[in-house]
């Protein structure tokens, strides 16, 4: 017997890309542990093939459900999807497009949102649904799964406003940062947090050393704010060190010591993980970055398996095996990169939570107290 229907709606990722968020293992974690779990991704139109959208590959295969790991996955492709332009006349008359596009028909979406026990809309345009949600479906847990401010990732400046104003639709807000609280004055009485989680058989065989023996290496995973002028500067300056770049998602005039590596799935980079010398997280500035400190996926997972971390200073935060610099500052990166290879093999592991926990608490933060932000009190069950 089913725990419960969840829906997760994304307007960047779909279960079956090789690009992995933090969405992707708690929906395998609760299919695992007995949801009936639907992965519905959005935001997918003619404009994201300008765009290099890595759901591309998908393409003749959405508008129809496939069944991967015991999820079932939707892309939802439209005629058209609305988006930041970047211009103030531009993101005025897109702004006119997002209720139309909140409500564009499909059968299939609407079964989606009537027939849920709990809907967990992850940050950005997938919040301008939240009405649509609520009339097809009046009793279900609302869940937003803050994984990223709104600023940072660039969102159409409507989405914040909608969110806003439909806030009382949601049930909780989770977090992944408590410094994104001052974001939802909104919710104050609805903030949660939860945290990274690990699912130890991911790492249980990790692979061949993709590595030269004898060789140094740094390693880079993932796309979001990449800042290519890291490896501009850092590079020459260690000529003796390998910088593995995986799935950036960029292709640009790389020194000769930096590899460009492809997009991979996401057990296809735990060889590099492991085997690495240090890890990187070259994130460029952006507003409101200081998030990152908390919710870094690959600077988690860099903890996890012992390795000394190169990030910019503001992504730091109190973890003592991450060695800071200021962004575009060759003698802080200089010596962030030094210092990292000094403690290379003297970072002790560390412990994580299972996804398992993670899922639970993302559904049902009242019943884990640790899951409350200081000053806030838990949600009520029967909200």
């Amino acid at each position: 017997m089913s725990k419960g229907r969840v829906v997760f709606v994304s307007a960047f990722h779909d279960y079956r890309t090789a690009k992995r968020a933090s969405i992707h293992p708690i929906a395998k974690a609760l299919a695992n542990t007995g949801y009936d779990v639907t992965f519905l991704s959005t935001r997918f139109s003619r404009l994201s093939r300008r765009k290099g959208d890595s759901r591309l590959f998908l393409w003749d295969r959405a508008n129809r459900f496939e069944t991967v790991d015991n999820i079932r996955c939707y892309l939802w492709r439209t005629a058209f999807h609305p988006f930041a332009t970047g211009s103030k006349l531009g993101d005025k008359v897109m702004g006119t497009l997002f209720p139309l596009y909140a409500e564009l028909p499909n059968r299939d979406v609407d079964r989606m949102f009537a027939e849920a026990d709990y809907l967990v809309v992850e940050a950005t345009v997938a919040a301008v649904m939240l009405r649509r949600m609520r009339r097809l479906n009046p009793t279900a847990r609302i869940i937003y799964y803050a994984t990223d401010r709104l600023d940072t990732v660039g969102a159409h400046p409507y989405v914040r406003q909608r969110l806003e104003v439909d806030g009382a639709l949601v049930h909780h807000v989770s977090l992944r940062s408590s410094v994104m609280a001052e974001d939802f004055g909104w919710a104050t009485d609805r903030l949660t947090r939860i945290g990274f989680g690990i699912d130890p058989d991911d790492f249980v065989d990790d692979g061949v050393n993709p590595y030269a023996p004898g060789t140094v290496n740094a390693v880079s995973v993932g796309a979001m704010l990449f800042d290519q002028n890291f490896f501009r500067i850092a590079a020459p300056a260690f000529p003796d060190v390998q910088f593995h770049v995986i799935g950036s998602g960029a292709k640009f005039d790389a020194p000769p010591n930096v590899i460009l590596h492809d997009e991979m799935p996401f057990r296809a980079t735990l060889p590099y993980l492991r085997h690495a010398t240090i890890g990187l997280a070259p994130y460029h500035r952006a507003a409101g970055v200081e998030y990152l400190a908390e919710s870094s996926l690959k600077l988690a997972q860099y903890e996890y398996l012992g390795l000394p971390a190169v990030c910019p200073d503001f992504a730091c935060g109190d973890v003592a095996s991450r060695f800071g610099y200021r962004n575009d500052d060759a003698v802080s990166i200089g010596a962030a990169i030094r210092d990292a290879l000094a403690a290379a093999g003297s970072v002790a592991p560390r412990a994580f939570p299972t996804w398992d926990g993670i899922g639970e608490r993302l559904l049902h933060p009242e019943r884990y107290p640790d899951t409350a932000l200081p000053g806030h009190a838990l949600p009520h069950s029967n909200r």
